[in-house]
């Protein structure tokens, strides 16, 4: 008789594809490897696109200059990490930032002609990308992306309900 390496244990599940979070994290990691190639050969990456599309639609709506926290929210992005990509798309003369008329803390963020012209030249690609990607769901699309948002927003307000320490902490 054979000696088992691991000790027998009831498990919650037997293969990790019954696991919704392991669907949509395998998903995730699929999507972002096909924007990946995508984007790549334009010179942008996923985030360095939404940054630069949050900055020329605020610009092209609001009716006050755009600071970084307005286009990290608007992206629903982390501050830091769109800090420093915005920093980035600064050196690489795709976005000016200039003192803020309001906030002498901040920065306002304007959208050069080389970045619109960059982020032209994307936004086709990464439209076409994604209707491949998706087109499997074909007319349930708009049905899943409106589950994800409820699933996101139910879950973003459980974690600014709860009592500090209770979530997101280790």
């Amino acid at each position: 008789m054979k000696k088992r390496l691991v000790p027998t244990f009831n498990l919650a599940f037997e293969d990790p594809l019954e696991l919704t979070g392991f669907l949509i994290w395998q998903t995730t990691n699929l999507w972002q490897r096909r924007m990946k190639e995508k984007l790549d050969p334009i010179g942008l990456t996923h985030v360095q696109f939404l940054l630069l599309n949050s900055i020329a639609t605020l610009n092209k709506t609001a009716d006050r200059p755009i600071s970084q926290m307005d286009v990290a929210n608007h992206a629903h992005c982390d501050k830091m990490m769109a800090s420093k990509v915005l920093r980035l798309l600064e050196e690489r003369h795709l976005v000016m930032r200039k003192p803020h008329q309001l906030d002498t803390r901040s920065k306002s963020l304007l959208i050069t002609t080389k970045g619109m012209e960059l982020l032209q030249k994307a936004t086709p690609v990464l439209l076409e990308m994604e209707a491949q990607f998706f087109k499997s769901l074909k007319s349930k699309e708009k049905s899943v992306a409106k589950r994800l948002r409820k699933l996101i927003n139910t879950n973003n307000k459980s974690e600014a309900d709860a009592p500090s320490g209770e979530m997101g902490e280790d």
